[in-house]
């Protein structure tokens, strides 16, 4: 008997960062998929926790693209697409499996597989799965340009690359702690007779790269693309407010520090000063994995490790959920 291949969907938002891991999760499977954007009308929140009847408070492009034949496994991520996954596995007579990323904010028994990382407040269960670090789309390097490889040559070795994000919602990136530490590693890469390379991203406040230039240090800024900077250092420090590029930085295998982060007045209300919050994302729930796992270290004590390749992780877990249809 020949047996069909899956059909799978994955469902798209708003959040390029959400997307980009529902993209490198099912580019991993190796499988053909589709893709379905959800757009929501305004007062989306007020059902989220309902079984729906029909999709709901979709806009109307939404739901035309929900028709069958249906598929036999969605691919969702976080808390909003949760009741649309539950309508389309009702629509196939609850045949559809449900793959989950991150936190969904529900029981967990809706899902046949939740993909989560451990900034989330998720309970360990057997259909759990917590990778260390985050999944990206391009696990290897694109080849830098002509002007790229110019540029890069012409910086002395070893390349210690600073990687800089931002404030975010109940941290706060103190310039003194970041100058600081820029500071320490110019001197140390001074020492080595190499050279500094900051990188600045769209959420690093304008005084902060204005302050990082009157430095005098060296901006990578429109001349190399990220990933290719990321292949090419030879140590990586990174901003510790962000998952993604910690993520990114930890999974090239070199030497990563942290600088750190602060809490602000609402991350202290909403997260606590102590331990991890059992509620709420939590970034120290994160550093604490890593650190504990000699994943990463500090700016004065970087570590380097192999870290499994997140995506062939979660892939692997995603295959063996379909089971038979792949035989």
């Amino acid at each position: 008997m020949t047996r069909r291949t899956p059909r799978i969907w994955v469902l798209l938002g708003h959040r390029r960062g959400d997307n980009n891991q529902l993209l490198a999760l099912a580019e991993g499977l190796g499988l053909p998929f589709e893709t379905r954007t959800l757009r929501y009308r305004s007062r989306w929140p007020l059902v989220l926790n309902l079984f729906p009847k029909r999709p709901f408070l979709l806009k109307e492009k939404s739901q035309r693209a929900l028709r069958g034949p249906w598929p036999d496994l969605v691919i969702g991520i976080g808390r909003r697409s949760v009741a649309v996954a539950r309508w389309i596995r009702k629509q196939n007579g609850g045949q559809t499996k449900l793959v989950r990323l991150g936190n969904p904010r529900a029981e967990l028994d809706l899902f046949d597989l939740v993909i989560t990382t451990p900034q989330y407040p998720v309970e360990h269960a057997e259909n759990v799965l917590i990778l260390p670090v985050s999944m990206g789309r391009y696990s290897r390097p694109p080849m830098a340009t002509d002007d790229e490889a110019a540029w890069l040559d012409a910086l002395p070795r070893p390349h210690l690359l600073v990687s800089v994000g931002g404030t975010t919602r109940y941290w706060t990136l103190r310039e003194e702690e970041l100058t600081q530490s820029i500071d320490l590693l110019a001197a140390k890469a001074c020492k080595a007779d190499g050279t500094l390379i900051v990188v600045t991203s769209p959420r690093t406040p304008l005084a902060t790269r204005e302050a990082i230039r009157a430095s005098g240090q060296i901006v990578a800024d429109g001349h190399v693309r990220y990933p290719v900077l990321l292949a090419d250092a030879d140590e990586q420090y990174v901003t510790a407010d962000s998952v993604s590029m910690i993520s990114e930085a930890a999974l090239t295998g070199k030497p990563v520090g942290l600088i750190p982060v602060e809490l602000d007045e609402e991350g202290q209300r909403a997260l606590g000063t102590d331990g991890f919050s059992n509620t709420t994302r939590d970034l120290r729930r994160f550093w604490h994995l890593l650190q504990s796992n000699g994943f990463v270290g500090t700016v004065s004590k970087p570590k380097a490790a192999l870290i499994p390749d997140p995506v062939e992780t979660a892939a692997k877990a995603v295959r063996a959920l379909l089971g038979d249809l792949l035989q």
